[in-house]
């Protein structure tokens, strides 16, 4: 059937692979599921999946009619994929044959004979995905058109699966920090080989051994390369925490295949007797050995070099490397294991300590108005009713109250140190009228305490409302209890630059600056004087509520005043 009669793809059709794409939640996902889709989409013969990899094109995964080159890389200046990227656009090539862009060697055992090569992400291309004909061809503009709805598809969901990926439960993160570290973790991995005692001992092993003038052990990623311990006799240049440009590097490779890599003579081996390594580093005998973690992952490489030939490519020497790699890995284990248990043992501990904080003063404030509520029943049930029942009951409907408030608190420290935060309802309102709700009610609890109010908020404002007056009734009651009771409260807000700002200041004795940090700890209640109330989570879950606007709690106390203000930016 000729290609340009051929229909173009049903929109439900489209729009069904599309989603699946998008439903994508892992890299590996996005790549497998455009690996079954594309084909069918385009009516091709083959199609492949390339990520950029520095100045490499990395051919990840194909669907073809005939093999390509799943798992190599390529220069990006010598591939259409690279060219691709380079230039954020989609590349047309209708004859191999006859396209001078072409690096005819790549495609001669190929069934290739015509392609169109698509970017993802325009923008700021990461990857690109081909299409392939096996015979001189000009792909219709809807199928082009459907490669491009494609990669935009794939752009988001790679994206999406980056977003998922740095979502994780940090617990599984500690126990795979060695699979994808950040820029600061590599000092942690320097430390880490320089206090394994035995890798001096095989670095100098492996140079008596083998007779080469260059020893090391190296972290290596997806994009570094970093020495962590090196033997350097023959002055090559490298000391520990130095780096090399990892596509320079044949570990690079290594990490793709996690095999050993050996030759005794780069200029007499036929793999290697090309390769830019060799050249650049003006070696002739290499071996590298790959170090791969109790969990699977691959963590670096143990490698030798030296620029003269050297007899290393036999069973003793490869059988050498091996053990001491895996030996190597069993201390990096050990003390990754050793690491996150001490961590588990704080995170336990800082729990037992939380629970028996939280036993004690629960007990303790729930003891009272249980009590109230007892003693009111047992009066009713003895008297029946008189005329003093219903200040009776007032007063246990305020016990009741008081109950209601302490389970709602430990509620909210449940939520934020259990559920990753305290979650918001955001509407449009009048803050004025809200907090000065919340000065009406503490005014009628507290009428001998003088609060003045000084409010200038634009109208309306998205803010999670009740959430706010939980909050600034959380701060003017820590007012009310530690301030001076003869002298005012005063509570401020207003709208300044793109802040939103709220200020209660209460005067009476200053708190130390090295008190700050422990005020907004659960259970914490500032001097611990005997007959305080409450569990001591107001001003915890204060700090909660602002970190879940965006914004955070401030506290100056100096000269008899102590003000703690709340700042979060409007959006």
């Amino acid at each position: 059937m000729d290609q340009h009669a051929r229909p173009s793809t049903p929109l439900a059709i489209l729009t069904k692979a599309l989603g699946k794409v998008a439903r994508a939640r892992t890299r590996d996902e996005v790549v497998a599921t455009i690996r079954t889709t594309a084909r069918s989409l385009v009516g091709c013969e083959g199609i492949a999946i390339i990520l950029k990899d520095g100045d490499l094109c990395h051919y990840v995964e194909e669907d073809a009619i005939g093999p390509l080159w799943k798992g190599q890389r390529f220069p990006a200046s010598l591939c259409i994929s690279g060219l691709a990227m380079m230039t954020r656009e989609t590349v047309v090539v209708p004859d191999v044959t006859k396209d001078e862009r072409v690096p005819q060697e790549f495609y001669a055992g190929t069934f290739v004979r015509a392609m169109a090569m698509v970017p993802v992400r325009v923008e700021e291309p990461f990857a690109a995905i081909g299409a392939y004909w096996s015979q001189p061809y000009t792909p219709a503009g809807w199928e082009v058109e459907t490669l491009e709805a494609l990669a935009d598809a794939a752009a988001t969901a790679f994206e999406n699966a980056e977003v998922i990926a740095s979502l994780s439960n940090p617990v599984v993160a500690i126990a795979t920090l060695a699979t994808v570290p950040e820029q600061s973790d590599f000092a942690a991995d320097i430390a880490r080989v320089g206090g394994i005692s035995a890798v001096p001992t095989i670095l100098d092993v492996v140079l008596r051994m083998t007779g080469m003038g260059f020893a090391a052990v190296a972290r290596v990623t997806d994009t570094r390369w970093v020495a962590c311990q090196v033997l350097d006799p023959v002055r090559f240049g490298l000391k520990p925490g130095d780096e090399l440009p990892l596509d320079s590097t044949l570990c690079n490779e290594i990490r793709g295949h996690r095999q050993t890599i050996v030759f005794d003579d780069a200029g007499q081996d036929p793999q290697y007797r090309d390769h830019h390594t060799p050249r650049i580093y003006g070696l002739k005998s290499y071996i590298s050995e790959p170090i791969i973690l109790a969990n699977g992952s691959f963590w670096g490489t143990l490698c030798a070099i030296d620029p003269n030939p050297a007899k290393i490519k036999n069973p003793q020497v490869l059988g050498a490397f091996k053990l001491f790699a895996e030996l190597i890995a069993h201390h990096l284990d050990a003390d990754l294991k050793l690491k996150t248990t001490q961590e588990t043992l704080e995170r336990e501990k800082e729990l037992s300590e939380l629970r028996e904080q939280f036993i004690a003063v629960l007990g303790h404030d729930l003891r009272n108005p249980i009590a109230a509520i007892d003693a009111g029943v047992n009066r009713l049930l003895k008297e029946g009713w008189t005329d003093r029942s219903p200040l009776v009951l007032t007063l246990m409907k305020s016990s009741v109250t008081r109950m209601s408030g302490l389970v709602e608190n430990i509620m909210d420290m449940a939520r934020a140190r259990l559920g990753g935060g305290i979650g918001l309802a955001l509407n449009e309102g009048d803050l004025s009228q809200t907090i000065l709700h919340v000065v009406d009610e503490l005014r009628v609890t507290h009428p001998e305490r003088q609060i003045s109010v000084e409010l200038d908020f634009p109208l309306p404002l998205t803010v999670d409302h009740l959430r706010i007056a939980q909050m600034t009734s959380n701060l003017l009651a820590n007012a009310i209890t530690h301030g001076d009771a003869y002298l005012p409260i005063k509570i401020s807000g207003f709208v300044g630059g793109d802040d939103l700002t709220i200020c209660v200041i209460n005067g009476g004795p200053s708190i130390g600056s090295e008190q700050f940090d422990k005020l907004f700890l659960p259970f914490r209640r500032g001097d611990g004087r005997a007959g305080r109330q409450g569990l001591g989570l107001g001003l915890y879950i204060s700090s909660e509520i602002a970190q879940a606007h965006g914004g955070r709690i401030d506290v100056h106390s100096e000269n008899g005043e102590t003000s703690f203000t709340f700042r979060m930016p409007l959006r």
